[in-house]
């Protein structure tokens, strides 16, 4: 990073096969964050297990990651951690987040306030930035590696059930959509197991 911001939260970003400029303006947004960035090989079909091992980097407190595809708001890294900082209980923050067209340029503002039964129902409604304790995520990170898609949405959920959810009204992530999108090839299996193995809030 190119300030001396001490670092807060462990991030890491996996690379595969995405265009070297979007990977590189995804980093260029990160600048200023209170973050120690780990760029780590993605795993081609296989996104749980890397994911664990992204997860593995670092041993700070608070933990996150970010896609390559996609750009984010340095400063909302810190408003999460502040806001996980003032709340002991809570072991999960996340934000809004805006739909980019291919370019980039932002089409819309997803408001994404936590709703329990969305949560269990769909894999994108905690789907902005998201920082985590790192103590549950390592509880519950081994229900999660053998997963391809959604391994994220599994893993939200899981460690809901160790706290509480914060979310905060802002925008921090500007996600791209594009047609290589990992969840456009859906996954039927994995949403049935993790419909299964996910607390069901009616």
């Amino acid at each position: 990073m190119a300030d001396q911001t001490e670092p807060r939260i462990d991030v890491h970003l996996l690379t595969l096969n995405e265009p070297a400029q979007w990977r590189a303006a995804c980093i260029a947004s990160l600048d200023g964050a209170p973050i120690r960035l780990h760029v780590v090989p993605g795993i081609p079909g296989r996104i749980g297990e890397a994911r664990a091992a992204g997860y593995a980097q670092g041993t700070l407190p608070l933990v996150s990651f970010v896609d390559p595809d996609d750009l984010y708001e340095a400063s909302a890294f810190t408003q999460l951690a502040d806001a996980l900082d003032a709340c002991p209980k809570a072991v999960m923050a996340y934000t809004d987040e805006a739909l980019t067209d291919e370019d980039g340029r932002d089409i819309a503002v997803r408001r994404l306030a936590y709703s329990r039964w969305q949560h269990a129902t769909s894999a994108s409604h905690v789907h902005g930035l998201i920082v985590m304790r790192r103590a549950a995520v390592e509880a519950a990170l081994k229900d999660t590696t053998n997963l391809n898609n959604f391994s994220e949405w599994l893993l939200t959920l899981l460690i809901t059930k160790r706290g509480g959810v914060l979310y905060l009204p802002i925008v921090g992530r500007h996600w791209r959509q594009h047609p290589q999108q990992s969840h456009r090839t859906g996954d039927p299996e994995a949403v049935q197991r993790i419909r299964q193995a996910a607390p069901h809030w009616r």
